[in-house]
């Protein structure tokens, strides 16, 4: 593996799991208890590693279908994640996308929506795992947990909106240049 290719695998496992960080944005607060601050992000890294590997068990069941356009359906995958991201980044620039929550379930189901673009990604594992199934897995949640540790130190505030929507942009071009590049070099 070339290090362009190392380069471009990293810039890709943080692309895809930039929503754990946009998603637990200020989820902190000052009243919660200190052990919050480990579990959250925890909890985000978790449901990323649980979602990598549970699309790649479906991807295995399904790539039969799929071995003659399998390079192409990488490809398509790929677009589908990054239009979920630059629409979530309009949603976010709009301010419709802010999340509160007030329990432990809400706080699941958050993870679990961050989750969502690596499961897609996952189901073509077996055509596509950047680094090997198990250092992506690994990959995955030391990322998605970094991602949410330092997004929930951030104090919440209007002026962040623009911010947050400007990473959650750049990552669905950075999605959509690796996804080019896929298709038509031997980069990654």
């Amino acid at each position: 593996m070339t290090a362009t290719a190392i380069i471009l695998n990293i810039l890709f496992i943080l692309c895809l799991t930039v929503p754990s960080g946009t998603h637990s944005l200020g989820l902190l607060k000052a009243d919660d208890k200190p052990s919050q601050k480990w579990f959250i992000p925890l909890l985000f890294g978790v449901f990323q590693g649980v979602f990598a590997m549970f699309g790649n068990a479906l991807g295995r069941l399904l790539a039969h279908l799929f071995t003659y356009i399998a390079e192409y359906m990488v490809f398509v995958m790929m677009l589908v994640v990054a239009v979920k991201m630059f629409v979530e980044s309009m949603r976010i620039l709009k301010g419709k996308i802010l999340y509160t929550v007030s329990n432990d379930t809400e706080l699941t189901l958050l993870a679990l929506m961050s989750a969502i673009n690596t499961l897609l990604i996952s189901l073509m594992g077996p055509y596509f795992m950047p680094f090997g199934k198990g250092w992506f897995m690994l990959a995955i949640i030391v990322v998605g947990f970094l991602w949410s540790f330092f997004a929930i130190r951030v104090p919440f505030d209007p002026k962040m909106i623009k911010k947050v929507s400007f990473i959650e942009f750049s990552a669905a071009v950075f999605m959509v240049v690796i996804a080019i590049l896929y298709l038509f070099t031997d980069l990654i």
